[in-house]
């Protein structure tokens, strides 16, 4: 059995996207027949941490797999120099929404560059702009999509008018294109209405609460801080979710694969890097206007709901949990063949994979 120890800086309770998904990852590996062991720490705030690095080398594992970033990293440089110390074992980096860092961060990424003996992207988009800035890399690039840190919850029926925005309470979420909706909705009275489910990330207190401030005097109910489930549940009773992604909605977007495997038709905002298979899926809006119009035209019209949906399970075939599981395993399986053909000796013996599986088309 292949072990993997999984590596981030942030885990569940702390509010992180990236550690809610590494937790739930973990599970699914261990269904798939991976053994998982996990490493915390409180050290990572630190630039630099030796005593980490000398931590992570003593476990007894197969492969150490990194996610980054998240939120209990900060700015640190130990999670990059875990690949360029630890040398017996592949290292594997999972890097998350990499497109958002600035070139003066090019030192945090480098050794992930020249050492990781994989580097999973979340869309090939992501992969394509990594490959553009390090053009000469060790090891392999791999495009895994995320799954939903959020649960498909059981069917139950839907409320016809009811639209929800989830997430984060934070900058840069689209939360004010979202209030702006609800507030052109109830002018217009078009009988929509709207529920906001959010986390508070403590560095944006102030903001969240203006944010709720003016949510609940636009007449928006707001639920905060629920457990996974619960946030499934509320989606799952809401015909519409309003997702204005700022750079357009594609795979990365762990709040579009929750909208997706909990069914609802979501209005978002399609860019060059949004794949064909979300365009099908959803309502392309621009603006707050541009969705009060989607919206209310599907209102009234059970046809086109009824084939969006359909398209939406189709698309929500892409975030399942068991197949990210599986490609995940079968790649370590390739990494540690890979060492053994080159006659690298690795910790433990495995057994034979199938790692031929590819994603959902």
């Amino acid at each position: 059995m292949t072990t993997v120890l999984l590596v981030s800086g942030s885990w569940p309770p702390q509010v992180c996207g990236v550690g809610d998904y590494t937790q739930v990852l973990g599970h699914e590996l261990a269904k798939a027949g991976v053994e998982v062991r996990r490493f915390a720490s409180d050290r990572f705030s630190q630039l630099y941490a030796r005593s980490i690095l000398e931590e992570i080398e003593s476990v007894d594992c197969d492969v150490i797999h990194i996610q980054y970033p998240t939120v209990g990293y900060g700015r640190s440089l130990t999670p990059s120099a875990i690949a360029r110390v630890i040398r017996d074992r592949p290292v594997v980096v999972t890097l998350h929404e990499y497109s958002v860092f600035k070139p003066y961060r090019r030192a945090w990424f480098s050794p992930f560059a020249k050492h990781c003996a994989a580097r999973v992207f979340t869309t090939d988009e992501e992969r394509a702009l990594f490959a553009q800035r390090f053009p000469r890399r060790g090891g392999i690039d791999a495009t895994i999509e995320i799954g939903s840190n959020v649960p498909a919850a059981a069917g139950r029926p839907r409320l016809p008018d009811l639209v929800c925005q989830f997430g984060l309470i934070a900058p840069n979420k689209g939360l004010e294109s979202f209030l702006e909706l609800a507030r052109l909705a109830g002018a217009a009275e078009s009988g929509l209405t709207f529920e906001m489910i959010g986390a508070i990330p403590e560095r944006h207190q102030r903001y969240a609460d203006d944010i709720i401030a003016q949510a609940k005097t636009l007449g928006v109910k707001v639920l905060l801080q629920l457990p996974d489930h619960a946030v499934a549940e509320r989606l799952a009773t809401a015909t519409f979710a309003y997702l204005p992604f700022p750079d357009g909605a594609t795979a990365k977007r762990g709040t579009l694969a929750a909208a997706f495997v909990n069914g609802l038709i979501v209005a978002t905002h399609h860019s060059r890097i949004t794949p064909d298979w979300i365009r099908a899926a959803t309502l392309d809006t621009a603006t707050p206007q541009d969705a009060l119009g989607a919206l209310t035209h599907l209102q009234a019209n059970a046809t086109a709901r009824a084939d969006l949906r359909h398209r939406v399970a189709t698309a929500s075939d892409h975030f399942r949990w068991d197949a990210i599981a599986d490609r995940h395993a079968a790649l370590y399986q390739s990494l540690l063949e890979r060492r053994a053909a080159a006659g690298l000796r690795s910790r433990h013996a495995f057994r034979s994979f199938d790692y031929s599986i590819s994603a959902p088309q």
